[in-house]
Protein backbone atom coordinates (compact mmCIF):
# COMPACT_ATOMS: atom_id res chain seq x y z
CA UNK A 1 0.00 0.00 0.00
CA UNK A 2 1.38 3.53 -1.03
CA UNK A 3 0.89 6.01 1.94
CA UNK A 4 2.64 9.89 1.65
CA UNK A 5 2.51 11.48 4.77
CA UNK A 6 3.80 15.03 4.94
CA UNK A 7 3.14 17.83 8.03
CA UNK A 8 1.00 20.80 7.25
CA UNK A 9 0.28 23.93 9.22
CA UNK A 10 -2.20 25.38 6.85
CA UNK A 11 -5.09 24.96 4.86
CA UNK A 12 -4.87 22.08 2.94
CA UNK A 13 -7.73 21.80 -0.49
CA UNK A 14 -8.25 18.62 -2.34
CA UNK A 15 -10.54 20.25 -4.99
CA UNK A 16 -10.23 18.37 -8.57
CA UNK A 17 -10.39 21.35 -10.74
CA UNK A 18 -9.34 18.80 -13.91
CA UNK A 19 -10.62 16.14 -16.04
CA UNK A 20 -10.81 12.73 -14.27
CA UNK A 21 -8.02 10.75 -15.34
CA UNK A 22 -9.05 8.20 -12.55
CA UNK A 23 -12.69 7.77 -14.45
CA UNK A 24 -11.36 8.01 -17.43
CA UNK A 25 -8.14 5.50 -17.41
CA UNK A 26 -10.61 2.97 -15.42
CA UNK A 27 -13.29 3.09 -18.96
CA UNK A 28 -9.87 3.13 -21.33
CA UNK A 29 -8.94 0.04 -19.63
CA UNK A 30 -12.25 -1.65 -19.11
CA UNK A 31 -13.40 -1.60 -22.85
CA UNK A 32 -10.00 -2.86 -23.80
CA UNK A 33 -10.11 -5.83 -21.05
CA UNK A 34 -13.57 -6.71 -22.85
CA UNK A 35 -12.28 -6.38 -26.30
CA UNK A 36 -9.33 -8.15 -25.29
CA UNK A 37 -11.42 -11.38 -24.06
CA UNK A 38 -13.42 -12.12 -27.27
CA UNK A 39 -12.82 -15.42 -28.16
CA UNK A 40 -11.41 -16.86 -24.61
CA UNK A 41 -13.07 -20.18 -23.87
CA UNK A 42 -14.18 -18.13 -20.55
CA UNK A 43 -14.68 -14.44 -21.16
CA UNK A 44 -16.45 -12.11 -18.70
CA UNK A 45 -19.89 -11.68 -19.12
CA UNK A 46 -19.49 -8.57 -16.99
CA UNK A 47 -17.19 -6.87 -15.26
CA UNK A 48 -16.22 -3.49 -12.95
CA UNK A 49 -13.81 -1.33 -11.45
CA UNK A 50 -13.83 0.84 -8.56
CA UNK A 51 -11.61 3.28 -7.40
CA UNK A 52 -11.87 4.72 -4.16
CA UNK A 53 -9.46 7.75 -3.60
CA UNK A 54 -8.93 8.95 0.09
CA UNK A 55 -7.04 11.84 1.46
CA UNK A 56 -7.22 12.28 5.36
CA UNK A 57 -6.16 14.80 7.63
CA UNK A 58 -5.53 14.16 11.51
CA UNK A 59 -4.08 15.30 15.01
CA UNK A 60 -3.76 13.39 18.16
CA UNK A 61 -3.07 14.59 21.85
CA UNK A 62 -2.34 13.35 25.24
CA UNK A 63 -1.67 14.79 28.77
CA UNK A 64 -2.10 18.08 27.40
CA UNK A 65 0.48 17.28 24.02
CA UNK A 66 -0.54 17.52 20.95
CA UNK A 67 1.60 15.66 17.92
CA UNK A 68 2.28 15.92 14.24
CA UNK A 69 -0.62 17.11 11.87
CA UNK A 70 -0.25 13.82 9.42
CA UNK A 71 -2.07 13.92 6.12
CA UNK A 72 -2.36 11.02 3.91
CA UNK A 73 -3.30 9.99 0.56
CA UNK A 74 -4.10 7.17 -1.05
CA UNK A 75 -6.20 5.60 -4.54
CA UNK A 76 -7.00 2.22 -4.12
CA UNK A 77 -9.11 -0.42 -6.70
CA UNK A 78 -11.03 -3.09 -6.71
CA UNK A 79 -11.66 -5.26 -10.00
CA UNK A 80 -14.50 -7.27 -10.47
CA UNK A 81 -14.97 -10.14 -12.74
CA UNK A 82 -18.02 -12.35 -13.06
CA UNK A 83 -17.18 -15.88 -16.09
CA UNK A 84 -20.18 -18.38 -16.80
CA UNK A 85 -23.88 -16.38 -16.43
CA UNK A 86 -25.81 -14.44 -14.38
CA UNK A 87 -27.57 -17.55 -13.15
CA UNK A 88 -24.12 -19.25 -12.09
CA UNK A 89 -21.03 -18.06 -12.20
CA UNK A 90 -17.55 -17.54 -10.36
CA UNK A 91 -19.10 -15.95 -7.10
CA UNK A 92 -21.03 -18.74 -6.46
CA UNK A 93 -20.57 -20.28 -2.77
CA UNK A 94 -18.45 -23.32 -2.66
CA UNK A 95 -19.97 -25.37 -0.25
CA UNK A 96 -17.92 -27.45 2.50
CA UNK A 97 -14.71 -25.84 0.93
CA UNK A 98 -13.65 -23.82 3.85
CA UNK A 99 -11.04 -20.82 3.27
CA UNK A 100 -8.63 -22.70 1.05
CA UNK A 101 -10.91 -22.72 -2.09
CA UNK A 102 -10.90 -18.75 -2.22
CA UNK A 103 -8.54 -16.53 -3.86
CA UNK A 104 -7.07 -14.12 -1.52
CA UNK A 105 -8.33 -10.48 -2.33
CA UNK A 106 -6.29 -7.40 -2.09
CA UNK A 107 -6.72 -3.65 -3.00
CA UNK A 108 -5.08 -3.07 -6.04
CA UNK A 109 -2.71 0.45 -5.29
CA UNK A 110 -2.84 3.18 -7.71
CA UNK A 111 -0.56 5.97 -8.28
CA UNK A 112 -1.01 9.13 -6.24
CA UNK A 113 0.01 10.87 -9.34
CA UNK A 114 -2.48 11.82 -11.98
CA UNK A 115 -0.41 9.54 -14.62
CA UNK A 116 -3.10 7.86 -16.94
CA UNK A 117 -1.31 5.28 -18.57
CA UNK A 118 0.63 4.27 -14.86
CA UNK A 119 -2.72 4.14 -13.63
CA UNK A 120 -3.79 1.65 -16.99
CA UNK A 121 -0.53 -0.53 -16.37
CA UNK A 122 -2.38 -0.98 -12.84
CA UNK A 123 -5.67 -1.93 -13.70
CA UNK A 124 -4.48 -4.29 -16.82
CA UNK A 125 -2.53 -6.41 -14.45
CA UNK A 126 -5.52 -6.63 -12.14
CA UNK A 127 -8.31 -7.32 -14.54
CA UNK A 128 -5.84 -9.97 -16.31
CA UNK A 129 -5.35 -11.61 -12.89
CA UNK A 130 -8.58 -10.95 -11.87
CA UNK A 131 -9.69 -13.05 -14.93
CA UNK A 132 -8.04 -15.88 -14.42
CA UNK A 133 -9.01 -16.24 -10.91
CA UNK A 134 -12.59 -15.87 -12.13
CA UNK A 135 -11.80 -18.99 -14.35
CA UNK A 136 -10.28 -21.29 -11.68
CA UNK A 137 -13.02 -20.63 -9.46
CA UNK A 138 -15.40 -21.27 -11.76
CA UNK A 139 -14.29 -24.92 -12.32
CA UNK A 140 -14.33 -25.54 -8.59
CA UNK A 141 -17.95 -24.33 -8.29
CA UNK A 142 -19.25 -26.72 -11.10
CA UNK A 143 -17.01 -29.54 -9.19
CA UNK A 144 -18.61 -28.48 -5.98
CA UNK A 145 -22.43 -28.32 -7.48
CA UNK A 146 -21.93 -31.59 -9.38
CA UNK A 147 -21.53 -33.73 -5.83
CA UNK A 148 -23.55 -31.59 -3.35
CA UNK A 149 -27.26 -31.98 -2.36
CA UNK A 150 -29.68 -29.53 -4.16
CA UNK A 151 -29.32 -25.91 -2.90
CA UNK A 152 -32.64 -24.56 -1.10
CA UNK A 153 -32.60 -21.14 -2.65
CA UNK A 154 -32.33 -21.72 -6.48
CA UNK A 155 -31.90 -18.36 -7.24
CA UNK A 156 -29.74 -16.44 -9.65
CA UNK A 157 -25.90 -15.41 -8.36
CA UNK A 158 -26.33 -12.00 -10.14
CA UNK A 159 -28.87 -8.98 -11.23
CA UNK A 160 -28.39 -6.53 -13.96
CA UNK A 161 -29.03 -2.79 -13.40
CA UNK A 162 -29.61 0.04 -16.05
CA UNK A 163 -26.45 1.85 -16.42
CA UNK A 164 -25.80 5.11 -14.40
CA UNK A 165 -23.89 8.29 -15.78
CA UNK A 166 -23.27 10.62 -12.70
CA UNK A 167 -20.45 12.21 -12.17
CA UNK A 168 -21.24 14.46 -9.12
CA UNK A 169 -18.95 18.20 -8.76
CA UNK A 170 -16.05 17.42 -6.41
CA UNK A 171 -16.05 19.89 -3.20
CA UNK A 172 -12.91 21.05 -2.13
CA UNK A 173 -11.45 19.68 1.74
CA UNK A 174 -10.26 22.63 3.73
CA UNK A 175 -8.85 22.14 7.14
CA UNK A 176 -6.76 24.31 9.40
CA UNK A 177 -4.80 21.49 10.77
CA UNK A 178 -3.07 24.50 13.03
CA UNK A 179 -6.29 25.53 14.81
CA UNK A 180 -7.05 22.12 15.31
CA UNK A 181 -4.45 21.14 17.10
CA UNK A 182 -5.05 23.46 19.18
CA UNK A 183 -8.29 22.30 20.01
CA UNK A 184 -7.16 18.68 20.45
CA UNK A 185 -3.99 19.97 23.19
CA UNK A 186 -6.80 21.99 25.14
CA UNK A 187 -9.27 19.13 25.36
CA UNK A 188 -6.53 16.91 26.28
CA UNK A 189 -5.32 19.10 29.31
CA UNK A 190 -8.62 18.65 30.65
CA UNK A 191 -7.32 15.25 31.64
CA UNK A 192 -3.74 16.06 33.10
CA UNK A 193 -5.47 16.54 36.63
CA UNK A 194 -7.64 13.82 38.01
CA UNK A 195 -5.58 10.96 39.44
CA UNK A 196 -7.53 8.19 38.60
CA UNK A 197 -7.19 8.53 34.86
CA UNK A 198 -4.04 6.85 33.82
CA UNK A 199 -4.30 6.93 30.05
CA UNK A 200 -5.95 9.34 27.56
CA UNK A 201 -6.18 10.59 24.04
CA UNK A 202 -7.87 13.20 22.09
CA UNK A 203 -8.21 12.87 18.14
CA UNK A 204 -9.67 14.97 15.52
CA UNK A 205 -9.23 13.22 12.04
CA UNK A 206 -11.14 14.78 8.37
CA UNK A 207 -11.09 12.27 5.53
CA UNK A 208 -12.55 13.49 1.93
CA UNK A 209 -13.11 10.07 0.23
CA UNK A 210 -14.42 9.58 -3.50
CA UNK A 211 -15.52 6.61 -4.75
CA UNK A 212 -15.98 5.91 -8.86
CA UNK A 213 -17.49 2.62 -10.52
CA UNK A 214 -17.75 1.95 -14.19
CA UNK A 215 -18.85 -1.31 -15.40
CA UNK A 216 -19.34 -2.98 -18.69
CA UNK A 217 -22.89 -2.01 -18.67
CA UNK A 218 -22.19 1.67 -19.08
CA UNK A 219 -22.42 2.96 -15.31
CA UNK A 220 -19.64 5.68 -14.38
CA UNK A 221 -20.44 7.57 -11.21
CA UNK A 222 -18.21 9.32 -8.77
CA UNK A 223 -19.49 10.51 -5.27
CA UNK A 224 -17.36 12.69 -2.75
CA UNK A 225 -17.92 12.11 1.19
CA UNK A 226 -16.54 13.84 3.81
CA UNK A 227 -16.47 12.30 7.71
CA UNK A 228 -15.03 14.79 10.73
CA UNK A 229 -14.34 13.14 13.77
CA UNK A 230 -13.62 14.18 17.09
CA UNK A 231 -12.91 11.59 19.51
CA UNK A 232 -12.14 11.66 23.28
CA UNK A 233 -11.43 8.22 25.11
CA UNK A 234 -9.91 7.48 28.41
CA UNK A 235 -9.11 4.82 30.68
CA UNK A 236 -8.01 3.65 34.06
CA UNK A 237 -7.73 0.19 36.29
CA UNK A 238 -10.45 -0.25 39.16
CA UNK A 239 -9.45 -1.65 42.65
CA UNK A 240 -10.24 -5.67 41.52
CA UNK A 241 -7.75 -5.07 38.16
CA UNK A 242 -11.16 -4.58 35.73
CA UNK A 243 -9.48 -2.26 33.17
CA UNK A 244 -11.84 0.69 32.15
CA UNK A 245 -12.45 2.96 29.33
CA UNK A 246 -15.50 5.48 28.18
CA UNK A 247 -15.32 7.33 24.88
CA UNK A 248 -17.22 9.76 23.32
CA UNK A 249 -16.87 11.46 19.56
CA UNK A 250 -18.81 13.81 17.67
CA UNK A 251 -19.54 12.57 13.30
CA UNK A 252 -20.10 15.10 11.18
CA UNK A 253 -20.15 15.52 7.26
CA UNK A 254 -18.23 18.96 7.74
CA UNK A 255 -16.02 20.59 10.10
CA UNK A 256 -18.61 23.64 10.66
CA UNK A 257 -20.90 20.85 11.88
CA UNK A 258 -18.35 20.12 14.81
CA UNK A 259 -19.64 21.89 17.40
CA UNK A 260 -18.04 24.89 19.41
CA UNK A 261 -15.35 24.53 22.41
CA UNK A 262 -17.76 25.02 25.24
CA UNK A 263 -19.90 21.88 24.09
CA UNK A 264 -16.14 19.78 23.34
CA UNK A 265 -15.53 20.84 26.81
CA UNK A 266 -18.74 19.40 28.17
CA UNK A 267 -18.15 16.05 26.13
CA UNK A 268 -14.32 16.10 28.06
CA UNK A 269 -15.42 16.69 31.35
CA UNK A 270 -18.24 14.05 31.19
CA UNK A 271 -15.99 11.30 29.90
CA UNK A 272 -13.94 12.38 33.08
CA UNK A 273 -17.06 12.53 35.21
CA UNK A 274 -17.83 8.64 33.96
CA UNK A 275 -14.49 7.13 34.36
CA UNK A 276 -13.40 8.57 38.05
CA UNK A 277 -17.80 7.14 38.77
CA UNK A 278 -17.12 4.16 37.13
CA UNK A 279 -14.07 3.32 38.87
CA UNK A 280 -15.81 3.32 42.01
CA UNK A 281 -19.31 2.00 41.14
CA UNK A 282 -20.30 -1.72 42.27
CA UNK A 283 -19.23 -4.61 40.02
CA UNK A 284 -23.09 -5.74 38.32
CA UNK A 285 -23.95 -9.48 39.05
CA UNK A 286 -25.61 -11.62 36.41
CA UNK A 287 -29.35 -10.49 35.45
CA UNK A 288 -32.37 -11.51 34.22
CA UNK A 289 -35.26 -9.17 34.55
CA UNK A 290 -36.88 -5.56 32.73
CA UNK A 291 -34.66 -2.38 31.06
CA UNK A 292 -34.91 0.67 29.06
CA UNK A 293 -32.41 1.03 26.57
CA UNK A 294 -31.93 4.49 26.14
CA UNK A 295 -31.97 5.58 22.40
CA UNK A 296 -28.40 5.02 21.17
CA UNK A 297 -28.24 1.63 23.30
CA UNK A 298 -31.32 0.46 21.24
CA UNK A 299 -29.52 1.74 18.21
CA UNK A 300 -27.26 -0.74 18.73
CA UNK A 301 -29.43 -3.11 19.98
CA UNK A 302 -31.39 -3.22 16.40
CA UNK A 303 -28.29 -3.27 14.52
CA UNK A 304 -26.89 -6.24 16.04
CA UNK A 305 -30.20 -8.36 16.73
CA UNK A 306 -31.83 -7.15 13.38
CA UNK A 307 -29.96 -5.30 10.95
CA UNK A 308 -26.97 -8.13 10.10
CA UNK A 309 -29.95 -10.57 9.89
CA UNK A 310 -31.83 -8.81 7.05
CA UNK A 311 -28.74 -8.43 5.23
CA UNK A 312 -29.25 -10.34 1.98
CA UNK A 313 -26.74 -12.59 1.50
CA UNK A 314 -27.78 -14.04 4.59
CA UNK A 315 -30.73 -15.42 3.49
CA UNK A 316 -29.14 -17.30 0.65
CA UNK A 317 -26.42 -18.78 2.50
CA UNK A 318 -26.86 -21.96 4.37
CA UNK A 319 -23.93 -21.71 6.75
CA UNK A 320 -25.60 -19.28 8.05
CA UNK A 321 -28.41 -18.79 10.89
CA UNK A 322 -31.47 -17.57 8.81
CA UNK A 323 -32.97 -16.11 11.36
CA UNK A 324 -35.82 -14.18 9.92
CA UNK A 325 -35.27 -15.75 6.00
CA UNK A 326 -38.81 -17.21 6.07
CA UNK A 327 -40.45 -15.10 7.78
CA UNK A 328 -41.65 -12.24 5.39
CA UNK A 329 -45.06 -11.26 5.57
CA UNK A 330 -45.35 -12.31 9.36
CA UNK A 331 -45.11 -10.29 12.52
CA UNK A 332 -41.55 -10.55 14.14
CA UNK A 333 -41.64 -7.43 16.07
CA UNK A 334 -44.97 -6.10 18.42
CA UNK A 335 -46.96 -3.80 15.64
CA UNK A 336 -45.56 -0.22 17.29
CA UNK A 337 -42.26 -0.92 15.99
CA UNK A 338 -40.79 -0.47 12.12
CA UNK A 339 -37.52 -0.73 10.90
CA UNK A 340 -36.12 1.33 7.66
CA UNK A 341 -32.71 1.20 6.36
CA UNK A 342 -31.81 4.72 4.59
CA UNK A 343 -28.72 6.00 3.24
CA UNK A 344 -30.18 8.62 1.18
CA UNK A 345 -30.77 10.37 4.72
CA UNK A 346 -27.95 12.80 5.78
CA UNK A 347 -29.06 14.14 8.49
CA UNK A 348 -31.27 13.13 11.74
CA UNK A 349 -32.15 15.51 14.58
CA UNK A 350 -29.12 18.03 13.41
CA UNK A 351 -26.67 15.59 13.81
CA UNK A 352 -24.96 13.91 10.39
CA UNK A 353 -25.81 10.38 9.81
CA UNK A 354 -22.85 8.22 9.24
CA UNK A 355 -23.82 5.50 6.93
CA UNK A 356 -24.95 8.22 3.90
CA UNK A 357 -24.18 7.69 0.81
CA UNK A 358 -25.53 8.81 -3.16
CA UNK A 359 -24.46 5.12 -4.67
CA UNK A 360 -23.73 1.51 -3.24
CA UNK A 361 -20.25 0.06 -4.44
CA UNK A 362 -21.71 -1.84 -7.09
CA UNK A 363 -22.57 1.74 -8.58
CA UNK A 364 -26.56 0.86 -7.64
CA UNK A 365 -28.54 4.22 -6.23
CA UNK A 366 -28.91 3.92 -2.64
CA UNK A 367 -32.78 3.30 -1.74
CA UNK A 368 -34.76 3.63 1.66
CA UNK A 369 -35.54 -0.03 2.27
CA UNK A 370 -38.62 -0.94 4.58
CA UNK A 371 -37.67 -4.10 6.43
CA UNK A 372 -40.14 -4.15 9.37
CA UNK A 373 -44.08 -2.15 9.14
CA UNK A 374 -45.95 -2.33 12.21
CA UNK A 375 -44.05 -5.37 13.18
CA UNK A 376 -44.02 -7.34 10.00
CA UNK A 377 -40.87 -8.05 8.60
CA UNK A 378 -41.39 -6.58 4.74
CA UNK A 379 -37.82 -7.31 3.30
CA UNK A 380 -33.98 -7.63 2.98
CA UNK A 381 -31.06 -5.64 2.64
CA UNK A 382 -30.05 -6.00 -0.81
CA UNK A 383 -26.49 -6.23 -3.24
CA UNK A 384 -26.57 -7.43 -6.65
CA UNK A 385 -26.86 -11.24 -5.40
CA UNK A 386 -30.38 -11.92 -5.70
CA UNK A 387 -32.35 -14.39 -3.18
CA UNK A 388 -35.37 -15.89 -3.53
CA UNK A 389 -38.56 -13.09 -3.65
CA UNK A 390 -35.74 -10.63 -4.44
CA UNK A 391 -34.42 -10.62 -7.54
CA UNK A 392 -32.66 -6.90 -7.46
CA UNK A 393 -30.30 -4.77 -5.79
CA UNK A 394 -31.65 -1.81 -3.47
CA UNK A 395 -28.48 0.17 -3.24
CA UNK A 396 -26.67 -1.91 -0.03
CA UNK A 397 -23.79 -4.02 -2.00
CA UNK A 398 -20.72 -2.49 0.24
CA UNK A 399 -17.41 -2.83 1.15
CA UNK A 400 -13.76 -2.19 1.80
CA UNK A 401 -11.29 -1.79 -0.57
CA UNK A 402 -9.91 -5.08 -1.18
CA UNK A 403 -13.01 -7.19 -0.14
CA UNK A 404 -15.96 -8.49 -1.76
CA UNK A 405 -18.74 -6.96 -2.07
CA UNK A 406 -22.08 -8.06 -0.01
CA UNK A 407 -25.58 -6.64 1.53
CA UNK A 408 -24.59 -4.16 4.68
CA UNK A 409 -26.88 -2.00 6.46
CA UNK A 410 -26.41 2.71 5.78
CA UNK A 411 -28.97 4.02 8.15
CA UNK A 412 -30.87 2.05 10.29
CA UNK A 413 -34.16 3.90 11.22
CA UNK A 414 -36.10 2.61 14.28
CA UNK A 415 -39.43 4.14 14.82
CA UNK A 416 -42.45 3.42 16.88
CA UNK A 417 -46.15 4.39 15.88
CA UNK A 418 -47.04 4.89 20.08
CA UNK A 419 -45.03 6.60 21.67
CA UNK A 420 -44.81 8.30 25.82
CA UNK A 421 -42.43 10.42 27.46
CA UNK A 422 -39.47 9.18 28.97
CA UNK A 423 -40.96 9.99 32.38
CA UNK A 424 -43.56 7.67 31.71
CA UNK A 425 -41.21 5.20 30.56
CA UNK A 426 -39.23 4.97 33.53
CA UNK A 427 -42.29 4.21 35.70
CA UNK A 428 -43.44 1.46 33.14
CA UNK A 429 -40.16 0.09 34.05
CA UNK A 430 -40.65 0.69 37.99
CA UNK A 431 -44.49 -0.74 37.24
CA UNK A 432 -42.71 -4.36 35.47
CA UNK A 433 -39.84 -4.69 38.23
CA UNK A 434 -42.58 -4.91 40.84
CA UNK A 435 -45.07 -7.00 38.91
CA UNK A 436 -41.94 -9.51 38.13
CA UNK A 437 -40.64 -9.15 41.77
CA UNK A 438 -37.92 -8.28 40.87
CA UNK A 439 -35.53 -5.85 43.36
CA UNK A 440 -34.54 -3.44 40.52
CA UNK A 441 -34.30 -3.14 36.75
CA UNK A 442 -31.63 -1.96 34.59
CA UNK A 443 -31.22 1.25 32.71
CA UNK A 444 -28.74 1.27 29.74
CA UNK A 445 -27.83 4.45 29.22
CA UNK A 446 -24.86 4.59 26.65
CA UNK A 447 -23.28 2.33 24.88
CA UNK A 448 -19.55 1.76 23.40
CA UNK A 449 -20.59 -1.14 20.29
CA UNK A 450 -21.22 -4.75 20.12
CA UNK A 451 -21.34 -8.00 17.93
CA UNK A 452 -23.21 -10.48 17.27
CA UNK A 453 -22.90 -14.26 15.74
CA UNK A 454 -25.26 -15.15 12.34
CA UNK A 455 -23.96 -18.48 11.50
CA UNK A 456 -25.09 -22.24 12.31
CA UNK A 457 -21.52 -23.51 14.03
CA UNK A 458 -22.06 -21.14 16.65
CA UNK A 459 -24.72 -20.38 18.86
CA UNK A 460 -26.70 -17.74 17.38
CA UNK A 461 -26.22 -14.58 19.97
CA UNK A 462 -24.68 -11.02 20.63
CA UNK A 463 -23.79 -8.94 22.65
CA UNK A 464 -23.67 -4.96 23.38
CA UNK A 465 -20.75 -3.68 25.46
CA UNK A 466 -22.71 -1.09 27.52
CA UNK A 467 -20.65 2.04 29.10
CA UNK A 468 -22.95 3.63 31.91
CA UNK A 469 -25.68 1.29 33.59
CA UNK A 470 -27.67 2.06 36.20
CA UNK A 471 -29.60 0.16 38.55
CA UNK A 472 -33.12 1.54 39.26
CA UNK A 473 -34.63 -0.05 42.82
CA UNK A 474 -37.31 -1.26 43.03
CA UNK A 475 -38.22 0.29 46.57
CA UNK A 476 -37.31 3.65 45.60
CA UNK A 477 -33.77 4.14 46.41
CA UNK A 478 -31.08 6.34 44.19
CA UNK A 479 -30.27 5.53 40.91
CA UNK A 480 -27.15 3.09 41.29
CA UNK A 481 -24.53 3.28 38.50
CA UNK A 482 -23.09 -0.34 37.94
CA UNK A 483 -20.07 -1.35 36.05
CA UNK A 484 -19.01 -4.86 34.20
CA UNK A 485 -22.00 -5.28 32.46
CA UNK A 486 -22.45 -6.99 28.80
CA UNK A 487 -26.14 -7.28 27.44
CA UNK A 488 -26.38 -10.97 26.20
CA UNK A 489 -29.12 -13.36 24.44
CA UNK A 490 -30.35 -14.75 21.21
CA UNK A 491 -32.12 -12.49 18.58
CA UNK A 492 -35.70 -14.02 18.62
CA UNK A 493 -36.36 -13.40 22.12
CA UNK A 494 -36.10 -9.88 22.22
CA UNK A 495 -38.02 -9.02 19.13
CA UNK A 496 -40.83 -10.33 21.40
CA UNK A 497 -40.25 -8.28 24.67
CA UNK A 498 -40.38 -4.69 23.76
CA UNK A 499 -43.49 -3.15 25.16
CA UNK A 500 -43.13 0.35 25.06
CA UNK A 501 -41.19 3.62 23.57
CA UNK A 502 -40.56 6.83 24.10
CA UNK A 503 -41.04 9.87 22.16
CA UNK A 504 -37.38 10.69 21.66
CA UNK A 505 -34.36 9.27 19.18
CA UNK A 506 -31.33 9.42 19.35
CA UNK A 507 -28.23 9.00 16.82
CA UNK A 508 -25.50 5.72 17.11
CA UNK A 509 -22.28 6.60 14.70
CA UNK A 510 -20.08 4.06 13.73
CA UNK A 511 -17.94 2.03 11.89
CA UNK A 512 -19.33 -1.80 11.02
CA UNK A 513 -17.08 -4.57 10.43
CA UNK A 514 -18.14 -7.93 8.68
CA UNK A 515 -17.44 -10.04 5.39
CA UNK A 516 -16.88 -7.32 3.53
CA UNK A 517 -15.00 -5.33 5.64
CA UNK A 518 -15.16 -1.93 7.74
CA UNK A 519 -17.94 0.69 6.47
CA UNK A 520 -19.74 3.77 8.54
CA UNK A 521 -23.37 2.79 9.53
CA UNK A 522 -25.58 5.14 11.68
CA UNK A 523 -28.23 3.84 13.30
CA UNK A 524 -31.63 6.02 15.17
CA UNK A 525 -33.90 4.66 17.78
CA UNK A 526 -36.40 5.93 20.78
CA UNK A 527 -35.95 4.43 23.82
CA UNK A 528 -37.28 1.28 24.48
CA UNK A 529 -38.40 -0.78 27.67
CA UNK A 530 -37.98 -3.88 27.11
CA UNK A 531 -39.72 -6.50 29.65
CA UNK A 532 -36.52 -9.23 30.06
CA UNK A 533 -32.96 -8.98 29.24
CA UNK A 534 -29.90 -10.94 30.29
CA UNK A 535 -26.57 -9.33 31.31
CA UNK A 536 -23.72 -11.13 32.23
CA UNK A 537 -20.41 -10.08 33.69
CA UNK A 538 -17.55 -8.54 31.62
CA UNK A 539 -14.09 -9.95 31.20
CA UNK A 540 -12.01 -8.54 34.01
CA UNK A 541 -8.24 -8.11 33.64
CA UNK A 542 -6.03 -9.39 36.95
CA UNK A 543 -3.35 -6.54 37.34
CA UNK A 544 -3.23 -3.92 40.17
CA UNK A 545 -3.58 -0.39 39.87
CA UNK A 546 -0.51 1.56 39.66
CA UNK A 547 1.46 1.30 43.42
CA UNK A 548 2.73 4.83 43.60
CA UNK A 549 0.69 7.93 42.33
CA UNK A 550 1.03 9.53 38.96
CA UNK A 551 2.97 12.86 38.39
CA UNK A 552 0.86 15.66 39.79
CA UNK A 553 -1.74 17.14 36.97
CA UNK A 554 -2.16 20.59 35.97
CA UNK A 555 -4.59 22.19 38.57
CA UNK A 556 -7.34 23.85 37.04
CA UNK A 557 -6.49 22.70 33.73
CA UNK A 558 -8.87 24.41 31.03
Amino acid sequence: MIWSAVLIGWVACTGLARADVLLDAAEVELQRAMDGFVGDANPPYWMAISIVEGHRIEVEATHGSAGHIVEVRRRLADVDVRVGSPQIDNTHKIRDGGFDLDDMREPIVLPIEDDAFAIQVALWKALDGGHDAAVRRLIKVHANDAIKVAREDRSDDFSLAPARVDVQPLVPLEVDGEHWKAVVRQLSARFTSPPEIYDSNVSFRVEDETRRVVNTEGTRVRHQRHRVRLAIWASTVAEDGMRLSVYDHVDAADVAHVPDAAVLDAMADAVIEKLVALRHAPMVEPYVGPAILRGRAAAVFFHEILGHRVEGHRQKDEDEGQTVTDKVGEAIFPSFISVADDPTLLRWGGQDLNGSYAYDDEGVPAERVQIVEDGVLRGFLMSRAPVEGFGRSNGHGRRQPGAAIVARQGNLMVSASETMPYATLRARLLAEVRAQGRPFGLIFDDISGGFTFTGRSTPNSYAVQPVTVYRVWADGRPDQLVRGVDLIGTPLTPFERIVAASDQTQVFNGICGAESGWVPVAAVAPDLLVSEVEVQRREKGNNRPPLRQPPPGVEGAP
